[in-house]
């Protein structure tokens, strides 16, 4: 199997990462608007007084759950996100074999372990896969998986 590297990987959750802020940019919107906006002008000065929205944690709860299932549903029922499917490649077990939909969960919920540090996401993930000889960050290690050619 020719294992996937960090380079293209990258491109791939790049797709992905564009599509779901578009997606969960129009969905989420509602919740992230100012529930009041009031203008005044009593000294001379205009000023814009804003109400945050006391809703807007539902629009993030929201953004949360459509970016776990893009890629659980996705993986799971095709091995791609639409990125990987962009460039061309797959997620399989390691014996070549499809994953399942528990597979892209665990691959999922370990991907927010990969993206520390914060500050430059997916660092972790990039030093766990080029020091791995089947080119695994740790989510695919917990679900023994790899990413491959399609």
């Amino acid at each position: 199997m020719a294992y996937q590297g960090v380079a293209i990987r990258f491109v791939a959750i790049l797709i992905d990462v564009i599509i779901l802020a578009i997606i969960t940019g129009i969905i989420s919107a509602p919740f992230n608007t100012p529930s009041s906006v009031s203008f005044t002008n009593t000294t001379g000065i205009p000023m814009v007084s804003v109400t945050p929205n006391p809703l807007a944690w539902v629009g993030g709860v929201i953004s949360a759950l459509i970016d776990f299932f893009y890629f659980v549903l996705l993986q799971g029922a095709y091995g791609q996100t639409v990125g990987k499917m962009a460039v061309k490649v797959k997620v399989v077990r390691e014996d070549g074999s499809k994953i399942g939909y528990v597979d892209a969960a665990v691959r999922t919920i370990l991907a927010l372990i990969d993206l520390i540090p914060y500050v430059i996401p997916y660092l972790l993930g990039a030093i766990l896969i080029w020091t791995s000889d089947k080119k695994q960050r740790l989510g695919d290690r917990a679900a023994h998986t790899v990413v491959v050619k399609a």
